[in-house]
């Protein structure tokens, strides 16, 4: 474990990009990142209780490298979106990569498998049947091996407002993935807690508590008290606080530092 917090992230075994908010876009297997639960495809919310979706990738790094404890913790919700293409005529699936890692989408055929399943260009292809995909050879070699299969793919969209550097457009974009977002989290809410309506009450009243005093250790603690059953173990997934095990706290469980969910307004 590297003494200080100058090569972050990637002597922690991450790679991170974005304009703000920011996505952790690799993680290096048997990292200290991988063993921390990060995952490609999320989303940076905070750096040591410190909400970080508005800073660009330089400022974050900053931050980062500032803060005393080592590794400094990080709060993360995830952003992967899954699709599934099936094989279009010949084979095909309708769009191509552009050259860079991770792989975007550079094109997407009109009325092709990838134009119904929504992917647009400028998309993170992060995922390619299951296995990481940090280069296009790579991803299209594995999209080539499906041998008429569905494709299945692990997607990141970054915010299109953010990306474009227009502070207007980034606002308008940000309070529209915030209203989406709360919309899906109540949804999956409902679906998994929709017949116990006391358990639900106690899990916006964390969210809630977690939204006025930003204590991670306090949410991840509350969580492991609320969620308690098996079943339970999709919402956490959708409430995955990530605290790399240095910083931890001896109170929070090793599956409860694991995608917040929309406190700011929102729920990918």
């Amino acid at each position: 474990m590297p003494a200080t917090n100058q090569g972050w992230p990637e002597s922690f075994g991450f790679q991170i990009g974005g304009c703000g908010p920011c996505y952790i876009l690799r993680v290096q297997e048997g990292s200290a990142a991988a063993r921390a639960g990060l995952r490609p495809g999320d989303e940076v919310l905070e750096i040591e209780g410190q909400p970080v979706s508005e800073l660009g990738c330089e400022a974050l790094l900053a931050l980062a490298r500032r803060c005393g404890n080592v590794p400094p913790s990080i709060g993360v919700v995830s952003r992967l979106q899954r699709a599934s293409l099936p094989p279009g005529p010949r084979g095909c699936f309708g769009f191509e990569l552009a050259s860079g890692s991770p792989p975007r989408v550079a094109t997407v055929s009109p009325e092709s498998p990838a134009a119904a399943c929504g992917i647009e260009p400028g998309d993170y292809v992060l995922e390619v049947d299951g296995m990481p995909a940090m280069l296009p050879e790579a991803a299209a070699a594995l999209a080539g091996s499906c041998g008429g299969r569905a494709l299945r793919l692990g997607l990141l969209r970054p915010q299109r407002g953010a990306a474009t550097g227009d502070p207007a457009g980034s606002g308008d974009a940000l309070r529209r993935d915030r209203r989406q977002k709360a919309q899906e989290f109540s949804r999956k809410v409902d679906d998994i807690l929709g017949d116990q309506p006391e358990l639900k009450e106690r899990v916006f009243t964390v969210l809630k508590q977690y939204a006025a005093e930003r204590k991670v250790e306090c949410l991840a603690y509350a969580l492991c008290m609320v969620l308690t059953q098996e079943s339970h173990q999709h919402l956490i997934d959708n409430i995955r606080y990530k605290v790399p095990p240095p910083c931890c706290r001896g109170a929070i469980k090793p599956w409860a530092s694991t995608p917040l969910p929309p406190v700011r307004g929102e729920q990918r």
